[in-house]
């Protein structure tokens, strides 16, 4: 998976939003801005494989930290969601070095070791079910990537 430079990719947090609204971000592809715009105020990373373009933001909410991670088509359509994090958990992000071409790994909450695989087509899933603990998703039964990983629970 090739790792997107700032300048290839990167977002803008998008003003103007009701209060207490979840933060939004626009895509911002080679300087200049696509209309298209994802959940998030901090890209943390972004990722190319095939013709897929992989997205990692957070809210950038201290003792709250959330990551959105947003599969988009060539065109940049979001394809696909999750999200990592819950209530009162902090985390700070870091990738990871991997093998597998279709593969990124990254250190999140809890000093998990996370990795998200993106599929080559859609593949099915059971909500509620075929998430790891601490992932969360849109109701449905497909998916376009899959996240792995086994969160400890927080020590005090």
């Amino acid at each position: 998976m090739h790792i997107l430079s700032a300048s290839e990719l990167s977002v803008t947090q998008v003003r103007g939003l009701p209060e207490g609204s979840p933060p939004v971000c626009e895509i911002v592809r080679n300087g200049q801005a696509t209309g298209q715009q994802v959940p998030g105020a901090v890209l943390e990373a972004a990722a190319q494989w095939q013709s897929f373009t992989l997205l990692f933001t957070t809210d950038d909410v201290p003792f709250e930290e959330l990551l959105h991670i947003h599969l988009l088509d060539a065109q940049l359509n979001l394809l696909d969601s999750a999200t990592v994090g819950g209530m009162y958990s902090t985390g700070s992000f870091s990738l990871l070095e991997s093998a597998e071409p279709d593969t990124l790994r990254f250190r999140f909450i809890g000093d998990t070791d996370w990795s998200v695989q993106v599929l080559p087509e859609p593949g099915f899933r059971v909500p509620l079910l075929s998430e790891p603990t601490g992932v969360s998703r849109p109701l449905g039964f497909s998916r376009h990537f899959v996240v792995r990983g086994q969160p400890q629970p927080e020590r005090p």
